[in-house]
């Protein structure tokens, strides 16, 4: 069976979203060429373009997954960079107006065990999954590289050109620029409408620190949460204690329309102060600071419909949070990239064993990205709008299958399936199989 699609495809930004794309056209293609404006990385350290960089990531167990198929021993490859195992059920607790849980999802006082997770930096993951890519024969890196157009030809995009240097020409160019997506920004510039977009007016604020502890295991499990009490003048405010390599905690606190943090110390120590639990300050004034807490917010969560455009260009596909950016909070991003992926994982293998090229491509993967887009967008929905200042375009359309989803959730023996697709092991589509089963 022939896996042959074309002699170059270009992917735009070598964040997560770009490097899983590149891993899986990398069976389709001649060469994959991995355009990224950042210096080349040389160790786990923030990037400017990943602004979320200072903060602690946990992929869930679809996107492990995910990445463990792509990459085979990836779990390893984490724990050997440092990556805190973590047990799905026990390791993770919150501390809620309901008391101790170790659900973040719904009152759960007992641990029950449902699978393994594992914690580290942003960095630890994306120069985890970077070394293996660049393993890959097929595969170039063009670094310090600032994409500026798309190179048309024939009214098709054909490839980039960048600033300071030669077009690359391409038969596929894949756009995971991120929030502010190429995509988006060039529709109009070359005879397209603009893509139409929902919104979720989420404002989330939170700040995050390195903190050196006396005692790396002085609190129980590996990430433990405390949610906001959802009264009285400090409503939203939230915290995170978060074990990660180096003998170290990451300390995260967080707030919601105009409530975040200072980034002073003794300022950010005070916000803790007013938390629902007292676990996190009574943690962190045993701990050394490792430098300023470093702010990131989000004023709102953006999808674009792609897959609603009557007319879209041959040769470009974007993927990742050019699509859709969630609430980070809910920590969906990578997963549902991830799962973005292994659509157009499936979109490529087809036309490669088919003979059918790349003509037309995006009407097929449009319809692939929307499936792993809005499970996870209208799940963060309703824990956004239940915060009654939240505005914008709640998903009504997906109601149905959400409201199966709950009520799938009190029958045990769909549980495996409702574990899959809350963990993005599934689509929300396949939550329907319980009607059928």
């Amino acid at each position: 069976m022939t896996t042959h699609l074309g002699q170059r495809a270009v992917v735009i930004g070598g964040g997560i979203a770009g490097l899983f794309a590149t891993r899986v056209l990398s069976d389709h293609f001649d060469e994959v060429v991995v355009v990224e404006r950042d210096p080349h990385p040389q160790s786990a350290t923030p990037r400017n373009g990943a602004p979320q960089g200072h903060h602690f990531h946990v992929l869930l167990p679809g996107g492990l997954d995910a990445m463990s198929g792509w990459f085979p021993g990836f779990v390893d490859d984490l724990l050997d960079a440092g990556s805190v195992p973590m047990r799905g059920g026990v390791d993770f607790i919150a501390y809620t107006t309901e008391g101790k849980s170790y659900s973040i999802q719904s009152y759960m006082p007992e641990p029950s065990e449902f699978g393994m997770m594992y914690v580290q930096t942003r960095p630890l993951l994306e120069m985890a999954i970077r070394r293996r890519v660049q393993t890959l024969g097929n595969v170039s890196f063009r670094y310090d590289t600032i994409v500026d157009k798309p190179l048309m030809s024939d009214g098709r995009v054909a490839g980039i050109t960048v600033r300071d240097g030669d077009p690359i020409a391409g038969d596929l160019v894949v756009d995971a620029s991120g929030r502010h997506s190429c995509t988006a920004r060039w529709l109009p510039e070359i005879g397209f409408e603009p893509v139409p977009e929902s919104y979720v007016n989420c404002d989330q604020y939170y700040a995050t620190a390195v903190v050196e502890p006396e005692d790396w295991d002085a609190f129980e499990g590996v990430v433990t949460f405390i949610m906001p009490s959802g009264q009285g003048d400090h409503a939203s405010r939230f915290g995170a204690l978060v074990k990660i390599d180096g003998g170290r905690w990451l300390v995260g606190l967080g707030g919601r329309y105009g409530d975040g943090p200072p980034t002073d110390w003794d300022g950010f120590r005070a916000f803790g102060r007013t938390l629902l639990h007292p676990i996190w300050d009574e943690m962190v004034e045993t701990a050394e600071a490792i430098g300023s807490p470093v702010p990131y917010r989000l004023p709102r969560a953006t999808r674009r419909h792609y897959e609603r455009m009557d007319r879209f260009p041959e040769g470009l596909l974007p993927i990742g949070d050019s699509a859709c950016f969630f609430n980070p909070l809910h920590g969906q991003g990578m997963s549902a990239a991830a799962g973005q992926c292994r659509g157009l994982q499936t979109v490529l293998a087809g036309r490669a064993a088919d003979g059918a090229g790349l003509d037309g491509i995006a009407a097929e993967f449009f319809p692939e990205m929307v499936e792993w887009v809005r499970g996870p967008w209208i799940l963060a929905a309703v824990n956004d709008f239940a915060d009654p200042r939240c505005t914008g375009d709640f998903p009504m359309d997906d109601l149905p299958d959400l409201e199966l989803l709950g009520r799938a959730a009190a029958d045990p023996d769909a549980f495996p399936l409702v574990f899959a697709v809350s963990t993005l092991h599934r689509p929300l589509s396949a939550i329907r199989e319980v009607t059928t089963a």
